[in-house]
């Protein structure tokens, strides 16, 4: 596009010279080229011409957590109190935009130990408006437990990515809360070998602990949730032992991690983005750690080059024909208003620059 572009300046300024030279039929020859050229471009573009063409494009798989510490309302938008949930979604729907035609996406959603994959990958173009509002449609009343296990939930996303696409990359959204506290001696390994799916695991949140809200049916703060109340339900960890005994001292159900009263639930009806939880699971999946301030960050992330998968995809020529046509029309008007002072100077200058090349 430059070398042709350079090519046709030459040629107009050469025509130029030329034309005070006494050549004045080769601008009048120029003026109807470049006419001609721009009306076929044009014309061509109403057509909405497309072509399969080799493209740059992203495979995503979105997960978003839609745990209850997701609706803490710790981020300032406009003045206004936003949950984590809404940013979550919010930056998603923005990466939906500026992800290229010919990109595909999947949708999941986390809670409890696994993530339900809504939405398995659909090319972003022609199915926009579907996964917009399907993004736009998710809720933490979606939720089909209360406990929140992420690095369960993390890997369980890692071994779906394979199977919707082999260049698949996953983009977790999530707090890094643990709910219940879970007992260290118990946590998951992961079976995957780091670094085979690619992806970011994105830190929602920020690091000072807030009060977990309480919604109603109809999304409005109806409390918050209490410390006693959070270790009456913190009987839903993973178990240290499973002995009788045990169970009568205070471990009341066969999962219990970790009896009313631990230090580990004192805080527990407090959230905050538990970095070192997420940096210690990013490290062990090869995925990359980065923390959400802004909904605009994620679109420069997913669209990263590291993250790019090429392959033939159906290309809208408008662009590429676009460019040329408005520099023939630029041309045209150049030699339409040849006779001005300016392009006289610039014609001479050029001259006098090939003479003395010569």
């Amino acid at each position: 596009m430059q070398l042709w572009f350079l090519t046709a300046w030459r040629a107009s300024l050469n025509t130029l010279a030329g034309g005070w030279s006494g050549e004045g039929s080769r601008l009048q020859a120029w003026r109807k080229v470049c006419l001609i050229v721009t009306f076929v471009l044009l014309t061509t573009i109403l057509f909405r011409p497309h072509l399969m063409l080799p493209n740059r494009v992203y495979d995503w798989y979105f997960v978003v957590d839609i745990t209850q510490s997701m609706n803490v309302p710790d981020y300032q938008v406009a003045g206004k109190s936003v949950s984590r949930l809404q940013i979550a979604k919010q930056s998603i729907r923005k990466t939906l935009s500026a992800l290229p035609c010919g990109s595909r996406v999947a949708l999941g959603m986390f809670t409890e130990r696994n993530v339900v994959n809504v939405v398995e990958p659909v090319e972003v173009c022609a199915h926009f408006a579907a996964l917009d509002q399907t993004v736009a449609s998710m809720d933490w009343r979606m939720a089909w437990a209360a406990d929140s296990f992420i690095a369960h939930g993390l890997y369980n996303a890692l071994e779906q990515a394979p199977e919707l696409g082999k260049q698949i990359r996953v983009m977790f959204f999530t707090d890094g809360q643990q709910a219940p506290p879970a007992n260290p001696k118990y946590m998951p390994g992961y079976a995957g070998k780091p670094g085979d799916v690619q992806g970011y695991l994105v830190g929602m949140g920020k690091p000072v602990a807030s009060k977990i809200p309480k919604l109603d049916e109809k999304n409005a703060v109806s409390g918050y949730w209490e410390q006693e109340e959070v270790q009456r339900f913190g009987n839903f960890g993973m178990a240290e032992t499973l002995s009788v005994l045990a169970m009568e001292q205070g471990q009341h159900d066969r999962n219990a991690g970790h009896g009313p009263g631990t230090d580990l639930l004192n805080n527990a009806h407090l959230s905050a983005l538990d970095e070192q939880n997420l940096q210690r699971l990013a490290n062990t999946t090869g995925l990359n750690y980065v923390r959400l301030e802004q909904s605009a960050q994620s679109s420069s992330w997913a669209t990263g080059l590291g993250m790019t998968a090429w392959r033939w995809a159906d290309t809208d020529l408008r662009p590429w024909l676009a460019v040329p046509a408005i520099v023939c029309w630029l041309l045209y008007l150049l030699l339409t208003f040849s006779g001005s002072r300016w392009v006289k100077w610039l014609a001479r200058r050029w001259s006098g620059i090939r003479l003395r090349s010569h």
